[in-house]
């Protein structure tokens, strides 16, 4: 298993914390109709299904990372279109992973944030970035081997 076999199933894991982080910004006592971002995760809360809806997200995402192993798995680095396959992967994972990751971090740190007046938009984008540097440092060199990888899977 490499590193971004890992990321990939790290990915349900996020979606855990994502999920408890968001239910410990309730606990607080903030609103989560002001903070919640996320478009079906509103939409949810404004119907009062939200707790339905953390379930479906969690067995969502495990089912993504289940398809994205898949076709990971499938892929033969010594076909162009699977090369093109794989980098999207990579990337549509890497986006996956930041976001959730700088959701749950935020969500932790919110009641922070708003006490002590930080611009919350800038802790957004500074998490985002430092997410996405990690991500960039740990699966880098994986996806690059894997993509001048000529002859069949390893």
């Amino acid at each position: 298993m490499d590193n971004i076999d890992k990321i990939i199933w790290v990915l349900p894991f996020l979606a855990i914390m994502d999920v408890v982080s968001t239910f410990y910004v309730e606990s607080q006592n903030f609103d989560l109709h002001q903070y919640e971002v996320g478009f079906f995760a509103r939409l949810a809360l404004l119907s009062g299904v939200i707790y339905v809806y953390a379930v479906i997200y969690v067995l969502i995402v495990i089912g993504f990372s289940y398809v994205f192993w898949y076709i990971k798995k499938k892929l033969t680095p010594s076909e162009l279109l699977d090369k093109i396959v794989f980098v999207f992967l990579v990337v549509v994972t890497g986006y996956i992973y930041v976001t959730i990751s700088a959701t749950f971090i935020v969500n932790f740190f919110l009641p922070a944030i708003i006490q002590r007046g930080i611009n919350w938009n800038n802790v957004v984008l500074v998490t985002y970035l430092a997410t996405l540097a990690s991500l960039i440092f740990y699966v880098g060199q994986d996806a690059i081997v894997w993509l001048r990888t000529k002859g069949e899977k390893k």
